[in-house]
């Protein structure tokens, strides 16, 4: 049979699926009844109305006018579309809550205005560079209170090799995603690359590395922003943590405004951070030229006995290099994010990484030096796991206050004055919004995989501003936990920190050789890709040393949990991947597929006979033709009262009383329900539930809930319809049940 396909000539509907369906509507074709009109006539948009106009005939003139602001619209037969008044609450705490949500978050966005939430190439800098850029304020610091441990010595002599070692590697990565994007112009993350050249499970391993470095790029950014901060205001130390838990509530609250948004909000700190980085490059190098490397900061920390407390070694010079690293961190995020730029998307991303690279090289470069020049050393903090004092429960209590190595050389730039407290705002602002690039890509990591049913299925829902919301409020919520549990230490989240980064950068790589490789086998073995391939297989085989170095030297210092972290949630991946699939398999029909087939039993629970239940058996009894009222109790003098209730009424439907002398009602219904079904075979049974309707969210503490128990224990009961007939509790006076003619 033909088949319909779309846009990607994939068929809509699978072949085996569509010749089901098709089975299924020949047999309901030779089973139902003919109708003679099965147009469904509902027009939500028209409204009727009747003028009080004789027309000679007694009657007035029904009018029909069209609404406005109604909640759905017609677009075309059979098609309606909800309109922006259908987010609006009708009433009462719900349309407060909405007005209040709206105020903070912004209008719902229609999907339509996807394209308009696209980001130029100014804004996507600000956006999915700032953890990069960022880098720069600590990857310098990182190498240097590693080699401080060695002596005056090391840190003179190793420095700038290792800061060179780490442009050169900033480089071929940077050209490497560069040819990332060209052959992945729909967005190529690690894992989509890893996933489609190199298999499930590297994309998976992949993905997983990618989870841990975002999460980790929050907590790390945010934790060394607070910690500029308390270099210029030392006396907010104390408050580390409570300052970082509330600068992630922030983050999380801007990011569920939209895409957009969030870039108009980031750019002016991104671009200051710029501006300050180059005026105190300069001004440091004036400074060094007019009047020498001596200041009151040279081989200066606030915790001088570290100097010379381990022997110099290949291993702490490798440890230097993998932690100098962390300025590499962000680099992939504009391959990652290529979907969220204006058109050509591409293009726009391929101009925008090199600019990121050139900024981030050249300001990395120049902070290197300076600190060489100035004879810098950088102070410690305390954290866990960290050696000596620095791991130690008193350590808060007696090291003094930490100042950051930009903030050292800013005061030797500035001095104390006005500019000096500029460029630490900037550096505090473009350290905490460093976090925005994990709240742009990872909700769309996570949107990725559950597509591919590798992750739940609600990360792939947009929220109302056209975010992966979901997946904003995990990241929140996981980089929060891990700030709060490291006190909110950089030195102490950096350890963790390199592995999964560089373990994305490795995969990544290596599946961009395997691409080029398909691509020239596919060409017949022309070598028009072969600088591609080339400067990709660089990449993988510089970020795979790294990789290794990185979890050889930081191991004992908690790259450890990355390690073992990494697996289990590739683990966790196939595990979800595996219910989805079985999930489709296993769902079989309970009921029957045809109108002829279907023979109902309803069953209607009730505990008195008012209008209320009346009701329900009165639509019971219009849904099938077998209908039987069930009241079930202990006290005798209530299976009186039904039984004359009932008999006053007519008996117009059997009643069937279950005397429970251990007060329970919910397992003697379901006995019930299976002596039915045992005696009933071939007919569907469907319980008719009236169920209570609280206008006040405390009333529901008052009642037993028996009907929410009732439906609760008949969602496991296979092959049981339930129909909940919702009765609502409104403040209007009494009045006596009145039975219609």
């Amino acid at each position: 049979m033909a088949t319909e396909v779309g846009a990607n000539s994939e068929p809509l509907i699978p072949e085996s699926e569509a010749d089901f369906l098709k089975s299924a509507g020949q047999r309901w074709t030779r089973q139902a009844e003919p109708r003679v009109d099965s147009q469904w006539r509902i027009q939500p948009d028209i409204e009727l109305y009747e003028e009080e106009e004789d027309t000679g005939g007694g009657a007035g003139v029904v009018r029909l006018a069209r609404k406005a602001g109604t909640n759905l619209e017609a677009r075309e037969a059979g098609l309606l579309r909800a309109t922006r008044y259908s987010q609006r609450p009708e009433e009462g705490a719900g349309r407060l809550a909405a007005m209040a949500r709206n105020l903070l978050l912004g209008a719902p966005l229609a999907s339509s205005r996807m394209l308009t939430e696209r980001l130029s190439k100014f804004k996507a800098l600000a956006v999915l560079s700032s953890d990069a850029l960022s880098s720069v304020a600590y990857a310098t610091e990182q190498t240097l209170a590693v080699l401080i441990f060695t002596g005056a010595a090391a840190v003179t002599s190793y420095s700038l090799g290792i800061g060179a070692a780490i442009i050169f590697l900033l480089i071929i990565v940077g050209l490497s995603y560069r040819q990332t994007i060209k052959a992945y112009p729909n967005g190529g993350g690690s894992y989509i690359v890893a996933k489609d050249n190199l298999g499930i499970v590297p994309g998976l391993t992949a993905a997983a590395a990618l989870m841990t470095d975002y999460v980790l790029t929050v907590a790390v950014s945010i934790s060394a922003g607070i910690q500029a901060v308390t270099s210029a205001f030392p006396s907010l130390t104390p408050f580390i943590v409570p300052m970082g838990l509330a600068v992630i509530a922030l983050m999380v609250m801007v990011n569920l405004r939209g895409v957009r948004e969030a870039g108009a909000v980031f750019a002016i700190p991104t671009y200051a951070f710029i501006l300050g980085m180059a005026v105190l490059l300069v001004f440091g190098f004036v400074h060094f030229v007019l009047q020498g490397p001596h200041t009151a900061f040279e081989h200066q920390s606030n915790y001088p006995q570290a100097l010379g407390t381990e022997a110099l070694s290949t291993f702490l010079i490798l440890k230097a290099f993998s932690s100098g690293c962390t300025a590499l961190t962000g680099v992939e995020a504009i391959s990652n994010g290529v979907p969220i730029f204006k058109v050509p998307e591409w293009r726009n991303a391929r101009t925008t990484l090199m600019i990121m690279v050139g900024i981030l090289g050249l300001s990395f470069a120049g902070i290197t030096i300076l600190a060489h020049l100035f004879g810098i050393y950088p102070d410690l903090q305390c954290g866990p796991g960290l050696p000596g004092l620095l791991g130690s429960p008193e350590c808060p209590h007696v090291l003094p206050p930490a100042q950051t190595v930009i903030s050292k050389i800013g005061h030797i730039a500035f001095g104390s004055g006005l500019f000096y407290f500029y460029l630490q705002g900037a550096t505090a602002l473009i350290l905490v919004l460093a976090a925005n690039t994990s709240f742009a890509d990872f909700p769309r990591l996570l949107y990725l995989m559950a597509r591919d049913k590798f992750a739940p299925s609600q990360f792939i829902n947009l929220g109302e501003r056209l975010a992966f919301s979901n997946g904003i409020i995990a990241l929140g919520v996981l980089a929060a936990i891990l700030y709060a549990y490291f006190n909110g230490s950089t030195g102490a989240l950096i350890p963790l920190y390199t592995i999964g980064v560089f373990l994305a950068f490795t995969l990544s790589q290596a599946g961009m050789v395997v691409h080029w490789r398909k691509i020239t086998r596919d060409e017949g073995g022309k070598a028009s890709h072969l600088g591609s391939m080339l400067m990709n297989g660089t990449g993988a085989v510089m970020t795979t040393v790294v990789l290794l170095i990185a979890a050889y030297t930081k191991f004992t210092s908690g790259a450890w949990m990355v390690v073992v972290l990494v697996p289990g949630l590739v683990l966790l991946s196939l595990a979800v991947h595996r219910h989805y699939g079985s999930a489709k398999q296993r769902a079989q029909a309970e009921t029957p597929l045809t109108p002829a087939e279907v023979r109902p039993v309803a069953i209607v629970p009730i505990s008195d006979l008012t209008d209320v239940q009346l009701q329900v058996l009165a639509l019971a009894r219009r849904l099938a033709d077998d209908v039987v009222a069930v009241f079930i109790s202990d006290d005798p003098e209530k299976i009186r009262m039904i039984r004359k209730k009932w008999e006053a009424w007519g008996n117009h439907v059997p009643l069937q009383v279950i005397e429970s002398p251990y007060r329970s009602i919910v397992r003697p219904f379901l006995d019930y329900l299976d002596a039915v079904d045992a005696q009933q075979q071939g007919r569907t049974l469907m319980v008719v539930l009236p169920e209570m309707v609280f206008s006040r969210w405390w009333h529901q503490f008052l009642h037993n809930q028996t009907a929410l128990r009732l439906t609760a224990a008949l969602l496991f009961r296979p092959g049981t319809v339930v129909v909940n007939v919702p009765y609502h509790l409104r403040e209007a006076k009494h009045r006596e049940p009145v039975a219609s003619d």
